[in-house]
């Protein structure tokens, strides 16, 4: 993960957060239970409190300070990335450079 001691694995456990998604939000913590998966987007996440604001706050930190990789792109390539353990994350793109992005759910 990153690297999270067990009292911050416990505050994130803890802290409520208000996941925004029009008619369909909800409240949650932004780590489940054991561990099994991390919630961050910080478009849709709103700290209910005190805990919740220093558990965005720490997962902001950590986020910031995780190395990064890069694919340097070639015509043809394709490239597969499982959103669970990357956050979501990439960079903008140039308009016009022809990327596209397709969204598959493969259930295991």
């Amino acid at each position: 993960m990153l690297g999270f001691s067990s009292e911050e694995q416990n505050l994130l456990e803890e802290a409520p957060v208000l996941v925004r998604s029009g008619r369909r939000s909800f409240y949650s913590t932004i780590l489940a239970r054991g561990g099994a998966f991390l919630r961050y987007d910080p478009g849709c996440l709103k700290a209910v409190d005190d805990r919740g604001q220093r558990a965005l706050r720490l997962v902001e930190d950590r986020i910031a300070g995780a190395p990064s990789g890069a694919h340097h792109w070639r015509q043809g390539d394709i490239l597969i990335i499982d959103n669970w353990r990357v956050l979501h994350g990439r960079s903008p793109s140039d308009r016009g450079s022809g990327r596209r992005l397709a969204r598959i759910l493969i259930d295991a």
